[in-house]
Formats: C-alpha cells, structure tokens, sequence
C-alpha cells in the first residue's frame, strides 16, 4: 500500500507579522492625523472654560459676597466658607477655584483692570501664556 502526500492547503488561523505591522502603521498614521486636528481644539474648549468661569461663577459670587458683606473678598478662598455675617458658602467646592490647565486662578481685590468697580480674577493659558480675565475686552 502506499501512501501519497496529498497536498492540502491548511486554512490559515493566524495573522502574519507583516499583517500586524500593517495595521499598527494604519493605527498610527490615523492617531497622528486626528490629534493634528483635535489638540488645538481641546485648547479652544479650555480657554472658553475659563472665560466662563471668570466671567460667570467666580465674578458673580464676589458680587454677592460684596451685597451681603459691603467689601469685596480678600481672596477667593473665602467664598468657600460661611462668612461672619451666616452667609455662605458663595461657591460649592474648591475645584471651582482650579482652572482647565489644574493652576488656581488669580485675584487682586483692588480690580484694576475693572477700573475699580469690582475684582480682577484671571489665569493664564499654559501654552502661550495668554491673559483670561473677567474684565472687558479692549477692542
């Protein structure tokens, strides 16, 4: 009896390295692309954040504290406590106080950039280094 070698191909039940380094490479190349197009995006998104803030909770919690108390706080830290008066706490945690890029935000009660009328609170965007305040903009 004799027995001949059939050639038989065997279905593959695996990838080949090359294959895998193919789809890396297309992985990638995708990746590098999107993040070419999303980070300025993302730093779009933070400064708006922060103008928000300035502008929105931050201010109008000094401004209810200036009602409730006649004087303006002497740093932001004292919007999260009960002032000597009951009132408070103006906001409702000390993340509020952190900007996007996680620094605190700045404040001098005597508001120069407001001419006065009320406190400057700003930070700065990490990558240029851009003023983000709550005064108004020069045009």
């Amino acid at each position: 009896m004799l027995f001949r070698r059939e050639s038989v191909r065997r279905n593959r039940a695996a990838f080949t390295l090359v294959e895998m380094l193919v789809v890396v490479a297309i992985i990638v190349a995708l990746a590098g692309i999107g993040g070419f197009f999303l980070l300025p995006a993302l730093q779009d998104a933070n400064k708006n954040t922060a103008q928000a803030q300035v502008k929105g909770p931050l201010t109008q919690a000094c401004q209810t504290f200036y009602i409730n108390n006649t004087q303006f706080p002497d740093s932001l830290q004292e919007l999260l406590v009960q002032d000597q008066n009951g009132k408070g706490p103006y906001l409702e945690s000390a993340d509020a106080l952190i900007d996007p890029w996680g620094q605190p935000y700045q404040y001098d009660k005597s508001g120069p950039a407001n001419n006065g009328r009320r406190p400057d609170i700003w930070t700065a965007t990490k990558d240029t280094g851009e003023k983000i305040g709550n005064w108004p903009k020069v045009r």
